[in-house]
Formats: C-alpha cells, structure tokens, sequence
C-alpha cells in the first residue's frame, strides 16, 4: 500500500485547477469540442447512470483536461466561462460559428501581444479565444505604459470590455 507521501497531487495529465462543464447534453457538447477545437475524449473516461445520463466524462483540447457531465432537469444553469490558447484564432472562430456558436467579440489584437475573441457555445458558454502573436516583456513597466496607452490599445480594451458585457447579458438567451 502507498502512503500519502507516495501519491501525486493530481493525477497523471491533470493540472492543479481542472474545469467542469455541465451541460444539457455532454454527448452534444463533445461533439462541438470535438470539431471546433480539435478535444479529444479520454477514453474509459465515460460513466453513465442507470437512466444514461453522462455522469463523468474527460475530454482533452491541446495539453488541458476538461470534465463534462449532463445537467438535471432541476438544476439551474450552470454556464463555464473558458479561456482557451489556439494556433490560429481565425480558424478556429470560424470552425465554432460554423458548428453553432454566437460571435460576442470579433478578433481584436491587443497590445499585450495576442489577438483575442469569443464566442458562446449552443450551450451558453463563454469561450475566450487567443492566439499569441508576440513576446511581450510584462516586466518592462515603461514598455507597458507605451503600449497600454496608445489610441488603438484603449480602443480595443475598451471594446473587449463592451463586448464582453454584451455576452454575458447574451448569455442569459441561453437558459
């Protein structure tokens, strides 16, 4: 028998802070991850209940671990608000408007180096897309303040931040 001191703190792929989605339908939802940004299940990860219902379910999208399981009829929504690094932004917007999610932010390049969007998923929840389009020193204060303060760069922080107020009383659409 191992002893505490010869276990991991978490299990093997997993990272310290693991999200959980509940949705209507995590069938539904595997298929979206699945074709907009490339998730893959883990498999012998999925557990159903007497009724069929998806009780635990893992799927992985690049080097992250999400768990999914069905919502009750009785429960109140439950929508996940994600953050998610891709390879080309563009591409992979396109891919999720294609299978059904709702454009809240258009692609907006920011002057910390990444160019940002999101979108709501056909189940309500918000994802925010980046790709990293530059190495930005964040420890360079002066360097910050040159950036953070120029016209396009308040503009465009101030749009990421309208939108992101106009997604979230969006997302009230969904439930």
């Amino acid at each position: 028998m191992m002893t505490n001191t010869q276990i991991k703190l978490t299990p093997q792929g997993y990272s310290t802070v693991t999200p959980w989605i509940v949705s209507p339908s995590t069938a539904k939802l595997i298929d979206f991850l699945t074709g907009a940004f490339g998730a893959e299940e883990i498999p012998h990860s999925r557990i159903t209940n007497e009724e069929g219902c998806i009780i635990h379910v893992v799927v992985k999208i690049g080097d992250s671990l999400i768990m999914l399981f069905d919502s009750r009829k009785c429960w109140g929504p439950t929508p996940a608000l994600l953050n998610l690094y891709v390879a080309d932004v563009e591409d992979t917007y396109n891919k999720a408007l294609d299978l059904g999610a709702t454009s809240v932010t258009d692609i907006t390049t920011l002057y910390f180096g990444e160019k940002v969007c999101r979108i709501i998923d056909p189940f309500g929840n918000l994802w925010w897309l980046n790709q990293r389009v530059e190495e930005v020193d964040f420890t360079n204060a002066e360097d910050m303040q040159r950036r953070a303060s120029t016209p396009e760069a308040i503009a465009g922080v101030a749009y990421i931040q309208s939108s992101l107020n106009d997604a979230m009383l969006r997302q009230k659409d969904f439930f």
